[in-house]
């Protein structure tokens, strides 16, 4: 298989490359079928991603059509699990914020229990759509272009300080106009970073990524906190003013803290930034794409 080898981590011994995480995807198409479990449909999205982000990053360093066909034959799935994942989150979040008796609470999980019921039939049309043995033919033609070159080469360390240098340019947007977007940019910028380095340079990232990982996690509570907000705000003619303000305290506290740890690291006492961009020394430097139009937004965590 494609760049298939072991790492350390946390979790059990995993394999990584584009290989494995379409097949992963296969597998995990069929799971999702038969369940719509929201941890299933969580799962299948981000093994999507990853192989959407790896096909970016070789498209620019092994161009092929393949790629492009990649890409396309997941965009449907892609974005219908991406809204019924967001519907599942804010679910998961109207539960933990809210008391089991509290009206406001019992009209979102009602308002979203009625739209995930929705949204999982649009993405089964666009799951019907999707066809494993076609997928599994796109592997095998893709093989030998995604391990034409080795892990940790100076290709895709230049790939991932292409990456780490937008993710630089996309916080320092984020911070000074603080907005959901910009923010959200954020976190599919880190997602990116992440990906390319455990997929093509993970003795090289090997170091960073627990911090990434919980970057990346203080980035998706934000999300979504901020997707939750927006839910509460758009009942705001159907529930009682003071329990949805007392609501949108809550979450921008919540939010803010999310936020505050995050800044931690980036500013704390051996920064992010500069520790992760020493590991590259040795690699010429690239230019920085800038940061607003960097990564479309999509739905989804």
């Amino acid at each position: 298989m494609a760049h298939s080898i072991h790492i350390r981590d946390s979790d059990p011994a995993k394999r990584i490359g584009l290989d494995d995480w379409m097949a992963r995807v296969a597998e995990l198409a069929e799971k999702v079928r038969n369940t719509w479990h929201p941890d299933d449909v969580h799962d299948l999205r981000t093994a999507i991603r990853r192989c959407r982000t790896m096909a970016e990053a070789l498209s620019e360093v092994n161009p092929d059509p393949g790629w492009r066909k990649l890409k396309k034959s997941t965009r449907r799935l892609f974005r219908a699990l991406g809204e019924l994942r967001d519907s599942q989150v804010k679910l998961e979040w109207a539960r933990k914020l809210g008391a089991a008796s509290d009206p406001l609470r019992k009209h979102l999980t009602e308002a979203l229990a009625r739209r995930i019921a929705v949204q999982q039939k649009t993405g089964g049309q666009a799951l019907a759509k999707f066809e494993p043995k076609d997928w599994c033919k796109l592997s095998k033609k893709l093989s030998a272009k995604a391990q034409f070159f080795p892990l940790e080469s100076v290709v895709f360390q230049r790939l991932a300080l292409g990456r780490l240098n937008e993710v630089v340019a996309l916080y320092e947007f984020a911070r000074k106009g603080r907005s959901r977007i910009a923010w959200h940019r954020l976190r599919v910028g880190l997602k990116h970073f992440r990906y390319i380095l455990e997929n093509f340079a993970p003795q090289r990232g090997e170091p960073w990524m627990r911090d990434i990982k919980r970057m990346q996690d203080l980035l998706g509570e934000v999300h979504d906190l901020d997707v939750l907000r927006r839910e509460v705000f758009r009942h705001r003619t159907r529930v009682d003013v003071v329990r949805m303000e007392r609501w949108l305290e809550v979450i921008e506290e919540r939010r803010k803290g999310r936020l505050f740890e995050f800044a931690a690291f980036v500013a704390g006492n051996a920064p992010v930034w500069q520790v992760w961009r020493a590991g590259f020394r040795s690699v010429p430097t690239l230019q920085i794409v800038p940061p607003v139009a960097a990564y479309p937004i999509h739905s989804a965590s």
